[in-house]
């Protein structure tokens, strides 16, 4: 049974008086994020694109984003490769988090970091598997997005896990909870839209609050695998 709202209540609960660490950690992940877009942000830059834009010049756009869309695709891989790489350690916290109600820190996420080959294997295998959907049709590939949604917990939570039985254990965990897990990603959306008005700052604490949920969530699906059969925990040893 899929319980959003004791998940979301629980993450509460869990970070009071530990927001310190997840929220100096989202703050450093935004700033490398923002960091590793600025190459693609130059390049739009460099080919006028918002030059056009001003001058409303849509001939003029399309040609300065097929242009800068040329040397974007290395750098969107290479985001997408940091992206998971910072994900992977920032989610050792949560998950060390929800076991203990002990005082995380930040060489916590250090720790992380060392995980880095994993990471970057198990977004690329990700990614691979869920292009080769989308060339179906778009849906496939959305439905397969959720379906490997727990791939990185894994990967970070279980070290001996090769990323292949990773992606293919999130793929039975999350059987029958795909629509569950998209609605929990879409009850954030009011407190996204608040977030907007505080240019930004107040997703420093939202950040933590959903990706606490999210563990939780991804104990509880988990857990539900390995009491119903469908999962075996030496098939988390190996």
């Amino acid at each position: 049974m899929f319980e959003r709202k004791k998940y979301k209540k629980f993450a509460i609960t869990q970070l009071s008086g530990r927001w310190t660490v997840p929220v100096l950690i989202t703050l450093l992940i935004s700033i490398i994020s923002i960091v590793f877009s600025l190459p693609s942000t130059l390049s739009l830059v460099n080919n006028g694109y918002f030059q056009a834009v001003l001058q409303q010049d849509l001939i003029g756009i399309q040609e300065a984003s097929e242009a800068a869309s040329q040397t974007s695709y290395l750098t969107t891989i290479i985001q997408m490769i940091v992206a998971a790489i910072l994900e992977v350690a920032a989610l050792n916290v949560y998950l060390k988090m929800s076991r203990s109600p002990e005082p995380v820190t930040f060489g916590n996420f250090i720790e992380g970091l060392n995980n880095w080959a994993r990471a970057t294997l198990a977004i690329l295998w990700q990614f691979l598997w869920i292009l080769l959907w989308s060339f179906l049709f778009i849906i496939p590939g959305i439905i397969k997005a959720f379906a490997y949604s727990q791939t990185l917990y894994i990967v970070a939570e279980y070290k001996e896990v090769s990323v292949t039985k990773a992606m293919n254990i999130s793929k039975v965990i999350t059987r029958g909870h795909k629509w569950d897990i998209f609605v929990m990603y879409l009850s954030f959306i009011g407190w996204d839209i608040l977030c907007i008005f505080t240019l930004g700052i107040g997703t420093l604490w939202l950040t933590p609050y959903k990706n606490m949920t999210y563990t939780n969530a991804y104990h509880a699906i988990l857990k539900e695998a390995i009491e119903s059969g469908k999962i075996k925990p030496e098939d988390l040893a190996e």
